[in-house]
């Protein structure tokens, strides 16, 4: 009897179908990759409306109009400039995007190691003297911002301008950005972090011998709170920015 193929003999002679027909075995896109497919998706979208805007400050003239056919042509050709807009780089804007969806997405999709925890500026933990607060800082809506008041407490009352100096380190690795003497004795840090975020600390007291540029480790010493000091103030932002020292 012949088989399938007209072979005769058992089905040991059957032959596969060609794997053409099957199709590729479907691949799982990783996190990364789909965040990346979005924010082209975004770009080319924005590209497309950017199209439709300039043709429309295009005035047909003479006695012959456009007809639909020539207009759905239009469509297809301004796709396929964006098309080859996409496949040479874009324009930016889908790194653009792409960046603030890994800032914002990151950590969560396992994309973005989770930032690590901070070294200061001040010790925080339960036997610390010191409590933190979150504020608004005005005019920096991507910030956030700490008032960490030192605890006033029988004990640190009785004790006021008789303990040692706190302080005042560097929460991650970094750079120091710049260091500045504001009004009544109040000092400002700044330091870009190897992690992407920028620290900005107001406190009253001295800045230790740091310079401006000198590369910092996490838990070294900023500066020292003044003995009358009750908070220093605490900013975390995408940074950095430099200022002038």
């Amino acid at each position: 009897m012949s088989d399938i193929n007209g072979a005769s003999g058992g089905s040991g002679n059957f032959k596969a179908f060609d794997s053409k027909f099957m199709g590729a075995p479907h691949q799982q896109k990783t996190p990364d990759q789909k965040l990346r497919e979005v924010s082209d998706m975004y770009e080319k979208h924005f590209l497309r409306e950017m199209m439709k805007a300039m043709r429309s400050t295009v005035h047909e003239g003479g006695f012959v109009q456009s007809n639909q056919a020539e207009k759905i042509f239009k469509e297809q050709l301004d796709d396929h400039y964006v098309e080859k807009w996409g496949e040479r780089g874009g324009i930016g804007l889908s790194d653009v995007i792409y960046k603030q969806l890994v800032d914002k997405f990151g950590v969560a999709m396992g994309i973005k190691a989770p930032v690590a925890k901070p070294q200061g500026p001040l010790p925080l933990d339960n036997k610390s003297e010191y409590r933190a607060q979150p504020f608004q800082h005005p005019g920096k809506k991507q910030s956030v911002s700490y008032r960490i008041d030192r605890n006033l407490n029988e004990t640190t009352l009785a004790s006021d301008g008789k303990n040692p100096q706190e302080p005042v380190k560097a929460p991650w690795d970094g750079v120091l950005l710049g260091k500045r003497s504001l009004v009544d004795n109040q000092t400002l840090v700044e330091i870009g972090h190897d992690n992407g975020l920028k620290s900005q600390m107001v406190f009253k007291g001295a800045v230790s011998n740091v310079s401006t540029g000198q590369k910092l480790q996490a838990g070294d010493t900023l500066g020292f709170l003044s003995s009358e000091a009750k908070s220093l103030y605490w900013t975390v932002e995408p940074g950095p920015e430099t200022v002038s020292e």
